[in-house]
């Protein structure tokens, strides 16, 4: 039943490109709204034909199938004109984050390898200079070269080469147990069928007003773009910042929004009554507590979703929630196999935890120029095809009798702060460098219910001790700021189990 009913999610799907979607909508439904931005709207033919000229242009600067071209733009038009521009050039997208640290960006770019960096000018001011070519959407030479090429489609005799959805469609760097930030690779191939599981499990209509809330550095900004696109619906950029709390609600209100996902960490901030007229309410990117689905799912359609990077944004979701029990994960979407093993690849019965692997066409390719992290990672699956590959996602399941997975924890150091992922080992290497520290270990702390916190502990290299605001600004100027510590406490030494290892219940709460 496990191997067999429980994973039974085959489904005969067209593989397509991410952009093939906006096409297909421009073709059918060329005036419906397809992106809103603060007060601006752009129909699915104009943003189409604005990809096009711009996918033209990049294709001329040498973007192409397995290049990569990066993106460092603020959230909004501008960037999901490029992001599709780039990739019906053929090319994988790259989001830099202008606003994350200069080190990290530098490094990004340097691992990377892009073959071109797309901005504006603003921007474009405040990013490393490296010796890669920029392009500068709002130059006057830039956007009349533009203006003058068609806005058809752009086919493979002007690629290149030729787009196949094997090809890599974005590159995302996520936190580094070692203390570097390593780069997903991930292809078109799972796109279709996360498009149709998606509009199943989220209820998408035309009619249908999805919100864009994530940044592009993270992939649920795909999610986002797949919810809309794939169903002729609108995609809503509010503006180029973060929003939650009140103005989450508000946001809501103003744009009529009816589609939304958000980590649980900000729908508990969203004071009020739970009834803000949404269709449907998901939730993801960390472990969704029993009374937020309580709260919520008795006003709106809400819905638990699941998935890691590595394989193409969310490969599990839920029914909709009733709020009676602990919320489970759910169950493998369209072409997605979920397998809970033992230590020796054995499937577990259903109550018992194991590991997480996942198979399907969304798995990534791999880490960037990490062959032996892609093998570590990526294994044979002993349940398909010869050849075939599953996922080790570090994440701890156990069946339910109904069918239905359940999120147990991790069974490495790894972390979900706000839906971000934080490998607790990135941040102690890097407060580990600082000359005053001697050793750092970081954690996360709950000493008030529903306040989770990243608190960084370190002794001193000598006798001098460490300034917590200094290495605060350490931290920093290296790191995301979702990766900066909100406390850092100086101890003389790290309690130890019986065995030597650290014992990191008995670490001094905060005061």
């Amino acid at each position: 039943m496990i191997l067999g009913e429980w994973n039974d999610t085959g489904a005969v799907v067209q593989e397509r490109t991410l952009p093939s979607f906006v096409e297909e909508q421009a073709g059918r439904s060329p005036g419906a709204v397809a992106l809103v931005c603060g007060e601006r709207e752009l129909s699915y033919a104009e943003l189409d034909r604005r990809a096009n000229r711009l996918a033209r242009y990049l294709v001329s600067r040498g973007a192409g199938p397995e290049r990569i071209v990066a993106l460092a733009l603020p959230r909004g038009e501008l960037m999901m004109v490029a992001l599709l521009a780039v990739m019906k050039a053929g090319a994988a997208y790259l989001p830099v984050d202008p606003d994350y640290p200069a080190a990290r960006i530098a490094f990004m770019l340097a691992d990377a390898g892009p073959v071109l960096l797309v901005s504006d000018s603003g921007t474009a001011s405040r990013l490393p200079a490296d010796g890669i070519p920029h392009v500068l959407l709002d130059r006057g030479d830039t956007s009349s070269e533009m203006e003058a090429l068609p806005g058809v489609q752009v086919t493979d005799d002007e690629r290149i080469a030729p787009l196949r959805t094997g090809n890599a469609a974005y590159v995302i760097y996520t936190s580094g147990s070692t203390g570097t930030p390593k780069g997903v690779v991930v292809t078109h191939a799972g796109m279709a069928s996360l498009a149709l599981a998606e509009a199943e499990v989220f209820a998408v209509t035309p009619r249908s007003r999805v919100l864009q809330f994530s940044s592009p550095s993270f992939d649920a900004f795909v999610l986002e773009m797949l919810m809309a696109f794939p169903r002729g619906a609108t995609l809503v950029i509010p503006a180029p910042h973060q929003f939650a709390g009140v103005a989450l609600r508000q946001v809501i209100a103003d744009y009529r929004i009816t589609h939304v996902f958000v980590p649980p960490a900000v729908l508990a901030e969203s004071d009020g009554e739970p009834d803000l007229g949404l269709k449907t309410l998901a939730v993801g990117g960390e472990a969704c507590p029993q009374d937020l689905a309580a709260r919520w799912s008795g006003h709106t359609r809400m819905v638990n979703a699941y998935g890691p990077t590595e394989t193409t944004v969310i490969v599990t979701a839920s029914a909709p929630l009733a709020g009676d029990s602990v919320p489970p994960i759910g169950r493998p979407l369209v072409n997605t196999r979920a397998y809970v093993l033992d230590e020796g690849l054995r499937p577990v019965p259903a109550g018992v935890t194991g590991e997480l692997y996942i198979t399907g066409p969304g798995l990534a390719r791999g880490y960037l120029g990490l062959p032996g992290l892609t093998a570590e990672r990526f294994v044979a699956c002993p349940f398909g095809d010869p050849g075939q590959r599953m996922y080790r996602t570090g994440d701890l399941a156990r069946w339910r009798q109904d069918g239905n997975l359940e999120f147990a924890g991790r069974a490495d150091a790894q972390v979900k702060i706000r839906g971000f992922r934080v490998e607790l080992g990135e941040i102690e290497s890097v407060l580990s460098r600082h000359p005053l520290v001697d050793r750092a270990v970081v954690t996360v702390r709950q000493d008030r219910p529903g306040d989770n916190r990243l608190v960084a502990y370190v002794t001193a290299a000598g006798a001098t001790p460490p300034d917590p605001g200094k290495l605060r600004a350490h931290t920093a100027a290296i790191v995301p700021t979702y990766l900066v510590p909100s406390a850092f406490v100086l101890v003389e030494g790290f309690p130890q189990l019986p065995n030597g290892k650290l014992d990191r219940n008995a670490l001094p709460t905060l005061e």
